[in-house]
């Protein structure tokens, strides 16, 4: 297995995609001082996990990103991806199958990281999980830094330790290990946990006997209540259905009485309603009799006005016919006394008759007609005039002109006689009529005193009948009242006895007691005080008792499980250290003889070991060296170069044991002088038969040693390009 490539992008100074690959088992990567050499094995410990900014030489984790410069602007998140060489079967498990295994981890400027393995999602762990045992876990000796060099010789013993175990490939079974014991801590904890919860169940259960056993008791005491219960409640049903009995007698009496009711009622309204039909009848008789009675009247009034009206017409007639008659005497004697005396008179004799004659003629016409009147006056005139014109006249003249006064006054009263007479027939005619309608309108107003009579009686049986109508409704009301009030207390009733049933039911299972009411009621008194008396009552303690027997049996199981396992895990615990204890001294000596091999080769001869610091099982490792011609020497007083080669040593010979995939040297050899710098890279020469060497170098003895090179170069400030140049062929072309 090796490394055959890497992807960068917007990792430090690598701002731009690119790909490096690493086509050699031996390459160089050279480049000026602060060009971004350190940064490609920066970017390879950062895809392996690394979390330390400090081991990345930064102060956080952000730092990574490519931060901008004076030319490019800083780019949010950062990516790198390795790719391996897996032809080899190298990496086993399920990428067994895969030639070619890459692993990938970006950021962003949240800190946010997301690793893939195979462009599938990934976690850290698995990232770390898929590497150990390779030489590239956590305490990982492919990538050696000038740190590294100094702090390895300078390593404490337990880190010493460490290297050594990586190399038997025992951090496998350390983290085998690890897990094992978090899960012996965990199921540790758990049968504490599980056996506090046993007791705690256990006591649980002795709480729950005695909850339990009350509740037995109480439930004896309730079945005995139910039974007494029973009674009861089957008494008050036999009360409630006496009632209910009686309750539907009542109503059915009350809804025979409403419809008696009813029936008088509607007897009554048709009787009501025959009498107000014969009422109108009547009142319409009796508006005809009143009608006709009011024409008799009027006709009777009419011709008592009449005939009062011809009688005195006929009075006035007599008194003009009698006063006619005095006139028709005076007129006579007047003219007896003209007849004697009328060669006597003289002119003012003949004046003072016309004078005389003149009072007569006035003193009858207020007794003589408007017509008479005329007659007289116009004949008078006539006379006068001739007596004046002949003087008095003669004495005929006079007497004929009395004689026709008196034929003129004898001719009206004839008249009036005549009309008179014709009066006194119409008069009696007129009462004749009156007579026979004063007997019609007495036999009228007999029948409209009979028909108000009837009316007034038929009036009287309404009234009688609306009363009795009225009180046929107030008293039904009241019935009905009555029967809703005796309906609801009805119904309340049947709910009692519904809800009594529904109760009863209950007691189906119930068995029935035979006593006396009164002593039921005062034995389930003294019952319910005793049930009082036990207090609380967990119902739940029957069930949870068995409940808590079953957790305590699957509490019990378990333990027993958990205890088998703790045992199984110890003993995997003791096979692991076994197992882990002989691959790490078989490491040991491996490491050792390899250490005889290579120290001399690196310092011309010499002698360097690891030790066991105690004979405990986990004791830490001491590095002894003694260089050629001197004696045993501390490490810390070595040199530089004596150090890092010593350092070297050590790293080549794990590297013989568990050779990782690859190794990275950061200027490793910068402390090396020519001729341990030559021996320097004609051991890795020799190694990298077995092992892929990229090295970062200023020295041009292991440039030149270099099967390819990698220039990183940094034209614009900031950012780092990488030239690949294969050496075999530039010396080729140099030589042709």
């Amino acid at each position: 297995m090796r490394l055959k490539s890497l992807k960068l992008a917007g990792f430090k100074s690598f701002v731009d995609p690119i790909q490096i690959d690493f086509p050699g088992i031996m390459c160089g990567i050279v480049g000026p001082n602060g060009c971004g050499k350190s940064n490609i094995i920066d970017a390879i410990k950062w895809v392996k996990g690394e979390l330390s900014p400090k081991s990345l030489r930064s102060e956080s984790l952000q730092d990574v990103i490519f931060n901008g410069s004076d030319t490019r602007k800083p780019v949010s998140h950062c990516s790198v991806e390795l790719f391996f060489d897996n032809s080899e079967n190298f990496l086993g498990g399920e990428y067994l199958e895969f030639d070619e295994v890459s692993v990938k981890r970006e950021m962003g400027r949240d800190g946010q990281s997301n690793y893939f393995i195979n462009n599938a999602s990934a976690r850290r762990r698995d990232v770390q999980d898929l590497f150990l045992g390779t030489g590239l876990g956590g305490n990982s000796y492919a990538i050696i830094e000038q740190g590294i060099i100094s702090s390895l010789v300078g390593a404490k013993p337990e880190e010493l330790r460490s290297y050594v175990e990586e190399a038997a490939g025992i951090s496998k079974y350390k983290e085998r290990k690890r897990e094992t014991e978090s899960r012996i801590r965990r199921t540790s904890e758990n049968i504490s946990r599980l056996k506090d919860l046993e007791d705690e169940v256990k006591r649980s259960i002795r709480r729950l006997n005695a909850e339990a056993n009350l509740t037995s008791k109480y439930k004896k005491l309730r079945d005995k209540e139910k039974e007494y219960q029973k009674f009861i409640l089957s008494d008050d049903m036999g009360e409630l259905l006496k009632l209910m009995n009686e309750s539907e007698k009542e109503n059915k009496s009350i809804d025979k009485d409403l419809e008696k009711m009813d029936g008088d009622r509607l007897a009554l309204v048709a009787k009501r309603d025959v009498t107000k039909t014969q009422l109108m009848e009547s009142l319409k008789e009796l508006e005809e009799e009143q009608r006709g009675f009011f024409e008799s009247g009027a006709k009777i009034s009419l011709i008592e006005e009449k005939e009062k009206t011809v009688s005195i017409r006929i009075e006035e007639l007599s008194k003009e016919e009698q006063k006619n008659l005095a006139n028709l005497e005076d007129l006579s004697k007047e003219l007896d006394s003209a007849k004697s005396d009328l060669s006597q008179i003289n002119e003012d004799i003949m004046q003072d008759i016309l004078n005389d004659s003149k009072k007569v003629i006035k003193k009858m016409e207020s007794d003589i007609s408007d017509k008479d009147s005329v007659l007289i006056e116009k004949s008078l005139k006539e006379f006068w005039k001739k007596g004046y014109q002949y003087g008095i006249g003669e004495s005929g003249e006079a007497v004929e002109t009395i004689n026709a006064l008196r034929e003129q006054f004898a001719s009206r009263n004839e008249q009036i006689i005549i009309d008179i007479d014709s009066m006194k027939k119409d008069l009696v005619k007129e009462k004749g009529e009156l007579s026979g309608l004063i007997e019609i309108r007495k036999t009228q107003e007999l029948k409209v005193i009979e028909l108000r009579s009837n009316q007034d009686k038929a009036n009287e049986e309404m009234r009688t009948i609306e009363a009795e109508i009225t009180k046929l409704e107030t008293e039904k009301e009241r019935i009905v009242q009555q029967r809703n009030e005796k309906e609801v207390n009805k119904r309340t009733i049947e709910i009692d006895i519904k809800e009594k049933q529904e109760k009863l039911d209950l007691y189906e299972e119930v068995k029935d007691l035979e006593g006396e009411r009164d002593l039921i009621v005062q034995d389930l008194e003294k019952l319910q005080k005793r049930i009082m008396n036990l207090g609380p009552i967990n119902f739940a303690a029957p069930e949870t008792l068995e409940a808590e027997k079953e957790r305590k049996e699957t509490l019990s199981g378990q333990i027993e499980e958990l205890e088998t396992s703790l045992n199984k895990l110890d003993e995997a615990i003791r096979k692991i250290d076994m197992e882990s204890n002989k691959s790490f001294h078989n490491c040991l000596n491996s490491v050792n003889k390899y250490l005889e091999e290579m120290f001399p080769k690196l310092f011309g001869g010499g002698f360097c070991k690891l030790d066991l610091l105690d004979k405990s099982e986990d004791s830490g490792l001491i590095l002894m060296a003694r260089l050629p011609g001197k004696k045993n020497t501390k490490l810390s007083q070595l040199s530089g170069g004596e150090k890092a080669l010593t350092a070297l040593a050590l790293v080549f010979s794990l590297f013989s044991i568990n050779p990782a995939p690859f190794c990275l040297l950061d200027e490793v050899d910068a402390p090396l002088d020519d001729d341990n710098t030559g021996r320097f890279i004609n051991l890795v020469n020799e190694m990298s038969e077995k092992v892929q060497f990229i090295f970062v170098t200023h020295n041009k003895i292991s440039m030149e040693k270099s099967s390819h090179l990698l220039g990183v170069t940094m034209r614009d400030l900031g950012v780092s390009k990488v030239v690949s140049v294969d050496v075999e062929q530039a010396m080729e072309l140099a030589q042709s």
